[in-house]
């Protein structure tokens, strides 16, 4: 069972997060991941088959130092009548940086971000981590900021890509929400 292990407020962004993106509807976190349009898992083979993360890790200068270093699955523009939203794979990058041809951007504000720690089994992770995070949003004193709304997942290397290419079964996803202190 994914649990919070644990969640800080800190000051974000400005940033540019620059990738490949798709539009999709939550049930593509089923593990069984059937479905005839692209799913987020394809979009994240695709993107690592097809030079688009390398292309993104050759532009390191525009990579803030104060981000963390590994891959974010970024949402965003959800739709509560028919379950959509766009989700983004690529990386977070300073306010200024071009937006490569084929890529696309997104501008994020400076805003206020619960940073949580969602420990687990991957596909334990992915359908607990945005409940886990706003449960404690809110029991913290804060309140989700649907002006800069967005939830991003980092995938960093120390956490959860090196324990997992090591055959580690529990992993830790770095999760992100924009929040305000009531």
């Amino acid at each position: 069972m994914a649990t919070l292990k644990k969640i800080e407020f800190i000051e974000f962004g400005p940033y540019k997060i620059i990738g490949k993106e798709i539009k999709t509807k939550h049930q593509s976190f089923n593990p069984v991941w059937g479905s005839k349009h692209e799913t987020i898992p394809s979009l994240w083979k695709r993107c690592f088959s097809d030079g688009t993360f390398d292309k993104l890790i050759a532009m390191e200068k525009y990579f803030p130092s104060e981000t963390p270093e590994g891959y974010q699955g970024y949402k965003r523009d959800y739709c509560d009548k028919d379950g959509t939203f766009t989700y983004l794979v690529g990386f977070f990058m300073k306010a200024s940086t071009p937006t490569p041809d084929g890529y696309v951007s997104y501008n994020v504000p400076a805003c206020t971000i619960a940073r949580a720690w969602i420990e687990g089994e991957e596909y334990d992770i992915l359908p607990n981590a945005s409940k886990l995070t706003i449960d404690s949003i809110k029991q913290n004193g804060y309140t989700l900021d649907l002006q800069n709304y967005f939830e991003c997942e980092v995938y960093t290397d120390i956490r959860f890509n090196i324990p997992k290419n090591n055959g580690q079964k529990v992993l830790v996803l770095d999760y992100y929400i924009p929040c305000l202190k009531k």
